[in-house]
């Protein structure tokens, strides 16, 4: 919803949109919870590979709630991929891996949308003007979207709350009894609900309220992501206009 109301200067393109929106997401939670699987498989646990979670269906992955905080404010989550880590050859290793797989899947396919976004952009420049014209637009506009919601889940994740895989990756990292540790595993998921809560509230606030400009600061959560996905994004889309020029 928010890059509709970006891009949608109309009601039809408010709802294309809305579509390559949906497009982007769904994968983007798919790819990032497929990558916990396949890794933990690789690491001995074929937990998720026996729960039916290391399939392309988004039906499998999605959570009702997560995706729709991905609508509406930007950032949500995906039903996690059930894991045991007694079964892993190397536990360490295994926790290591395991929790930074989703975080670099959504890494590499945010790089990977940023040079179709930049190429088409580029191709629809030396269109001008006509069908071929918009084909390639909102080609441009879908990769970029997918660029910027990966590199979200990205930031998302990689916050050291519970049940984030930031917080496994510390845990895996950290000995036992650490209380940084204790004190995420018994609060984390309420700082987060409360940050994740704080944002929607900011967020619709603005979409029906004229609010001065440091009112947007409030929400914590959401300008941290913005800020590092939009700059992250940056760089990205800038590395592959050197090669095509827009």
């Amino acid at each position: 919803m928010i890059f509709a109301l970006m891009f949608g200067d109309d009601a039809a393109s408010f709802v294309i949109t809305m579509l390559i929106t949906l497009l982007a997401v769904v994968p983007a939670l798919v790819l990032h919870e497929l990558a916990h699987g396949l890794v933990a498989l690789w690491n001995g646990d074929p937990t998720a590979k026996f729960s039916g979670r290391l399939t392309l269906n988004p039906l499998k992955h999605l959570d009702p709630v997560g995706f729709i905080m991905m609508m509406l404010v930007g950032f949500g989550y995906a039903k996690p991929v059930p894991v045991n880590p007694y079964n892993f050859k190397k536990f360490r290793r295994g926790l290591i891996t395991v929790s930074a797989a989703g975080i670099i899947m959504n890494v590499i396919v945010a790089f990977l949308s940023s040079f179709f976004s930049v190429l088409f952009a580029f191709a629809s420049a030396r269109v001008g003007s006509g069908a071929g014209y918009w084909i390639l637009f909102y080609l441009s506009q879908y990769f970029w979207i997918l660029m910027t919601v990966n590199l979200t889940l990205a930031f998302f994740n990689i916050l050291p709350f519970y049940p984030l895989d930031g917080f496994k990756l510390i845990e895996s990292l950290t000995h036992q009894g650490n209380k940084f540790v204790r004190f995420m595993r018994n609060n984390g998921q309420y700082i987060l609900w409360g940050l994740m809560g704080l944002s929607f509230i900011v967020s619709m606030a603005e979409n029906y309220a004229v609010l001065p400009y440091w009112f947007s600061y409030i929400d914590i959560l959401g300008t941290y992501i913005n800020y590092c996905s939009s700059h992250v994004g940056l760089g990205f889309t800038l590395l592959w206009g050197l090669m095509f020029p827009v």
